[in-house]
Parts: C-alpha cells; sequence; structure tokens
C-alpha cells in the first residue's frame, strides 16, 4: 500500500502473492446457489496459488470435486456421480474432465462429459460490450445414452455433441443431438389464462415500452453481442407423444436456430412426421394415415398437414387437419367425397346414416363431441379402462323387412395392424355377433362374422383416384 495525497492506494502494479487450499466434505449448502427447487451436492478439494500483480493476477493451482449431484424433482432431473478435474493456469481454467451420470430409471443412466477453457482477460477488447469482452470461452460437450429426464410423463434419452465458444464479438452453439429413447404425454386439461381482451394495471407501471407490449420481449430476448446458434435435432426410432387422444410415434429432423443475430429468439427449419399413429375423435379410434408437422419459423407454431381414417370401413372417411398450430382447420374427409352428414354417419357409426334410428344416435354422438366436457369424453374414458379401442352404443334402427332392433353395444380391439376383433351385442336380445377383419394385402381384405347369422366375405378393393 502508497500512501498519497489522496490517502491510501493499492498501485496496480503492485505484486501479489497468497496460497489457498480448500477441502469441503459432501454438503448442500451449495443448493443456497441453485434456482428454488434445485438442489446440489457435491465434494470440493482446492489447492490454488497467486501470483502476478493487482492488475493481472495469475493462478495455479489444481481443482477437484467428487460426488457432484443436481437434482430437480420438479422436471424429472437426477444427475448424480459427477466429477471434475480442472488447472488453473495463469487467467485461464482449464477443464480437463467433468462427467454426470443422468438420472435413474429403466435402462442405463448415461453419462455427460465437458471440457475445455475459460479465460478472463485484464482489459475489454476494443469496441466490445464490456459485460463480455473479458471472457474467452471454449467448451465441448458430448452425451452417451444420456438419460435428461425420468419423469412418468417426460421421459429423454439422448446422445450427441454440443460446443459453445465465445469470442471477442460472437457468441456461437453448434452441435447435433439425437434422442435415443423419448415418452412425453401431453396433459389433458392445461391451466386457465386470462383472455388477450383482459388487461392488468399495477400500482407502479413501468415505463413505457418495458411492459405489456412486444418491446418487452424483444428487449428481453436482444443480446449484447451477436449469437449465432444452429444445433441439429434428430427425434430418433422411439420418440413416443401421447395424450389428448393422440398415440403415436414421431420421427424427423430439424434444425434449431436463433431468430436474428441479436436475438434468442428460437426458430426451427425442418419436418416432423407421425408413424403408426392413432387419434381418438368422435369416439373412435382413428388410424393417421399421414401426419406431417412443417417447421419454418417459430418453434410453436407449424405448419399441420394431418389426415386420420377409421379403419376397416369399405368407404374411406375421417378428419383431417391443415392450417397451422395456432390456427388448424378441422373437416370431415371422405373419398370419393360425400355430404358432410354422410362423412359424419361413417366416421360415427361406421355405416350410412340412412338406417332408421341410426339418425338419432349419429346426433346423440355428435351433440356430446361438440358439446364437450366430461360426457363427451366418456366413451373414450370407458373404452381406455377396459384397454379397448373401440367402446360404442347405438340406437335401434329398421330392417329391411320393416322390422326394428334395439340398441347395440359394440366393443372393438386392434390385435395388430392387419387384424381387429369387435363384438356387438343387442340389448333387446340374448345373442351376440363376433366380427373379424384381417387385411391379407393393401386391396384384399378378409371379413368374418359369427353369430345369430355367419357369413365369410372377401373384399377385393380397387381404387381411382
Amino acid at each position: 500500500l502508497q500512501r498519497g495525497a489522496e490517502g491510501w492506494t493499492w498501485p496496480a502494479e503492485a505484486p501479489l502473492t497468497g496460497r489457498a487450499r480448500v477441502e469441503l466434505p459432501p454438503v448442500n449448502a451449495w443448493s443456497m446457489l441453485a434456482p428454488p427447487g434445485w438442489r446440489l451436492r457435491g465434494t470440493l478439494d482446492a489447492d490454488a496459488r497467486i501470483g502476478g500483480t493487482r492488475a493481472a493476477p495469475l493462478w495455479s493451482g489444481n481443482l477437484r470435486a467428487q460426488d457432484l449431484a443436481v437434482r430437480a424433482v420438479a422436471e424429472g432431473i437426477d444427475f448424480s456421480g459427477g466429477t471434475l478435474r480442472a488447472r488453473l493456469d495463469g487467467q485461464t481454467l482449464l477443464i480437463d474432465d467433468f462427467t454426470l451420470q443422468g438420472a435413474s430409471g429403466a435402462g442405463p443412466a448415461g453419462v455427460l462429459r465437458l471440457n475445455g477453457s475459460l479465460r478472463w482477460l485484464d482489459a475489454p477488447a476494443e469496441g466490445a460490450t464490456a459485460a463480455l469482452s473479458r471472457w474467452r470461452i471454449d467448451l465441448s460437450a458430448s452425451a452417451d445414452r444420456l438419460r435428461v429426464s425420468a419423469r412418468a410423463d417426460r421421459r429423454l434419452v439422448m446422445s450427441g455433441r454440443l460446443s459453445a465458444q465465445l469470442g471477442p464479438s460472437r457468441l456461437s452453439l453448434r452441435g447435433a443431438l439425437r434422442a435415443d429413447q423419448a415418452l412425453f404425454t401431453l396433459p389433458e386439461d392445461s391451466a386457465p389464462a386470462l383472455g388477450e381482451d383482459v388487461r392488468v394495471r399495477r400500482a407502479n407501471p413501468a415505463p413505457a415500452g418495458s411492459a405489456g407490449t412486444g418491446r418487452t420481449r424483444t428487449s428481453a430476448a436482444a443480446t449484447p453481442l451477436p449469437v449465432e446458434v444452429r444445433v441439429a435435432l434428430d427425434l430418433g426410432d422411439d420418440f413416443q407423444v401421447r395424450g389428448r387422444g393422440l398415440s403415436t410415434r414421431v420421427a424427423g429432423q430439424v434444425e434449431l436456430r436463433n431468430a436474428g443475430e441479436r436475438s434468442l429468439q428460437p426458430v426451427l427449419q425442418g419436418e416432423v412426421r407421425a408413424v403408426k399413429g392413432s387419434y381418438r375423435a368422435y369416439g373412435q379410434s382413428l388410424d393417421i394415415e399421414s401426419g406431417v408437422l412443417r417447421f419454418s419459423g417459430a418453434y410453436d407454431n407449424p405448419a399441420l398437414d394431418v389426415l386420420a381414417l377409421r379403419p376397416n370401413l369399405s368407404q374411406k372417411v375421417g378428419v383431417q387437419i391443415t392450417g397451422s398450430m395456432l390456427s388448424p382447420v378441422f373437416r370431415l374427409y371422405a373419398d370419393p367425397e360425400l355430404p358432410d352428414a354422410e362423412k359424419l354417419s361413417w366416421l360415427v357409426l361406421g355405416r350410412s346414416a340412412a338406417n332408421g334410428g341410426a339418425e338419432a344416435a349419429l346426433l346423440q354422438r355428435a351433440a356430446l363431441t361438440l358439446l364437450g366436457g366430461n360426457a363427451a369424453q366418456l366413451p373414450g374414458q370407458l373404452a381406455q379402462a377396459l384397454r379397448l379401442d373401440e367402446f360404442s352404443v347405438r340406437g335401434g334402427s329398421t330392417q329391411a323387412d320393416g322390422s326394428t332392433s334395439g340398441a347395440t353395444v359394440t366393443l372393438g380391439k386392434r390385435l395388430s395392424s392387419e387384424f381387429y376383433v369387435a363384438y356387438e351385442r343387442s340389448l333387446a336380445g340374448t345373442l351376440g355377433t363376433l366380427y373379424i377383419f384381417f387385411d391379407l394385402t393393401r386391396r384384399l381384405t378378409l371379413r368374418a362374422q359369427a353369430g345369430q347369422q355367419s357369413a365369410v366375405d372377401l373384399i377385393f378393393t380397387l381404387r381411382y383416384d
């Protein structure tokens, strides 16, 4: 220290010397540094020396950590068994090895590995942002079947590589990730939200342009230096999505980017498709003939091209969804084209609406669907509880000879992609009918029934598009 006209000062060229040794047992106090709901644990063994001057301190030594763990129950994150080996070299922290094991669950937990360097400069680069210009970062991370989340409704195992570099004028994040296994269950009911016409007045309103406007989101996403994000995402061969009537595997590749050099708003480019999926609508389980989501901008608003058909019908009928995720367009589909009433009848009843009491059942089922609520979901809930693909009740119908039949209950189960079994029982009679549908080829179908009337049909279909 030097004493001058302005009092005691510490010159920038003053030499520094010192040594610090730290040995911490496994403690949970590290959780105070984590966000709410997160828990950290681990040991720390450090031996560091400092030299150089006050303006340019130079460090040397080793850092070691064992039994590192990160846990967030709400997110399904439970990393453990972590280790860290790092060295201090001047103003650089060299990470030789950092590993974490994934969340526990069925199958291997996988491992995350990271290495690289972090360097602190004495003075910021000319023309760069002062807050970040002192740092130089070069990190590489790799995941090998890492179990990222083990929640019952959100399981994700992934592999791949990521690299991050921070230079004097740019932050870059690049890599490629692949989902080895995933299961996402969509919630049936979403949380309530305020309508767009609702405005919340605060006691101390923020300055104009800082809250409640589009400028808020833009400034929040803005970055002080150019950013480049380019990460390829591959959904792999076992990416399952279930919920809200949907059960399917999805596949495809997309690329994650940032919207602009000064924005962290994520955008996606690519295409995702449904594979061997089903969709429950109008009380029926429909096969997804084609389901494609095309991303060309905002991650939450892809273009939709979905066609779901009711199986085992001589008439090709189903539901078609187009438009975008934020503005979808639903319509009934039939090939060859039919009036909407006929499409709905084939979709709900599996037959034409011209059979006497079928119109009443059609209107009843359609009304339940349009009104929504628990009543509309009741057939689907019963079918799911009984592990069936179809559970329906139809009203009576008029036969060709003028006689009438009572209401019937139909139970259906798809045993494979080609084999479907259904049992129909009249509530007014004592006998039921067993139906079997087997797709021999794409054009040839075997249909058999046994009960009061037994028959075997071989159906050949030739389409003219």
